[in-house]
């Protein structure tokens, strides 16, 4: 139940950023359920792909299932954890993404079952090592910091007083050399020359 809780969350998340699956970054979707099989990984996927409804995300985005020895190790390596409860026929476990660097390090944890659209922009592009993005996301990056504590981006006020005052100062500067210029070079007065 837990799990298409997050998928939900995570495809409404991507459905709103500008960055497109398939073409700008992959999706890695890892059953830990040894029981799942690949056509229910098939199946699953159609579903999501069909919620996302963007070109191009067939090849991006994966829904992997394995034998029970490949998910421990993956999963201990990723330091996600899970207990089966025999009672209930579920798994007890944290709901969580992770965003992963181009070498498959993980970079960002996200818990929860929504994720906010911003700061999965901010995390793909810090994790690509700005191989996406634009200048926008540079400057956003700069005036913001991941806290893994909290599991999202905060803004650094001293830099945004930074840049802010770099901003005054570019603008100042750029309004004296245009008095000095027009000082240098004034202009006539439509063509005409008034005498006293």
């Amino acid at each position: 139940m837990l799990c298409s809780e997050v998928l939900a969350g995570l495809t409404s998340a991507l459905r709103s950023m500008k960055f497109d699956v398939g073409r700008d970054f992959e999706v890695l979707t890892v059953s830990f359920d040894a029981r799942e099989t690949p056509q229910d990984a098939t199946e699953t996927k159609a579903i999501y792909l069909k919620r996302y409804r963007r070109a191009g995300a067939q090849g991006g985005w994966h829904f992997l299932t394995g034998p029970q020895p490949s998910i421990h190790a993956l999963t201990q390596a990723a330091g996600f954890q899970y207990q089966y409860d025999p009672k209930t026929g579920q798994f007890a476990h944290s709901t969580a993404i992770m965003v992963l660097t181009p070498q498959g390090k993980i970079a960002q944890y996200y818990y929860g079952m929504e994720f906010a659209p911003n700061d999965l922009r901010l995390a793909l592009v810090q994790a690509s090592q700005n191989k996406i993005g634009n200048v926008v996301d540079q400057i956003l990056l700069y005036c913001y910091h991941y806290d893994p504590s909290l599991g999202k981006y905060n803004l650094i006020i001293f830099r945004v007083l930074r840049l802010a005052g770099l901003a005054t100062i570019l603008l100042l500067g750029a309004f004296m050399v245009l008095m000095f210029w027009r000082d240098a070079h004034p202009r006539e007065q439509n063509g005409l020359n008034h005498h006293v």
